[in-house]
């Protein structure tokens, strides 16, 4: 009765062991990236860039850092405004109306000022590493125009 509650142990204990191993090797550049000081190590890894590149792409993110984050604040107060009009209108006002707008328009100016970067940035990468990176970048700023996501109609 010990003989094959060991032999279970065992290949538990290996199974295990090899779950590990594999997890560990499978994720190992993942790993490294995360950790890395430098933010660019994801993007020069998966686009295939060269130092030159790099640096070139760390100064476009630069300049852009400030315009970015004035564009978040926006969306974030015109978000607020919006969120503040529906919890109390109880009926569509042309002032909700007007938050709706600014609210999309808010969005679509970030779109089109991180396409516009998407661009810029693209600029410094191998042609067919751009056109993917670009594909990549808009699928995820633009889900909706580029048909990857469905709205939802009521």
């Amino acid at each position: 009765m010990k003989k094959p509650a060991l032999i279970l142990l065992a290949i538990v204990v290996v199974a295990v062991a090899v779950h590990f191993l594999c997890y560990h090797a499978a994720t190992g550049d993942t790993r490294r990236m995360l950790k890395a000081e430098d933010n660019m190590a994801w993007l020069r890894m998966e686009f295939m860039l060269n130092d030159e590149q790099a640096r070139s792409i760390a100064a476009l993110e630069a300049e852009y850092e400030p315009r970015c984050a004035a564009m978040c604040e926006r969306i974030a107060e015109s978000n607020k405004r919006l969120e503040k009009l529906l919890a109390t209108s109880k009926t569509m006002t042309p002032e909700l109306e007007a938050a709706l707008r600014d609210a999309s328009q808010t969005q679509a100016d970030c779109r089109a000022a991180t396409m516009k970067q998407v661009f810029a940035i693209s600029a410094h990468m191998a042609p067919e590493q751009a056109v993917r990176y670009r594909a990549m970048i808009a699928a995820r700023v633009m889900p909706h125009a580029l048909g990857h996501d469905t709205p939802v109609h009521h």
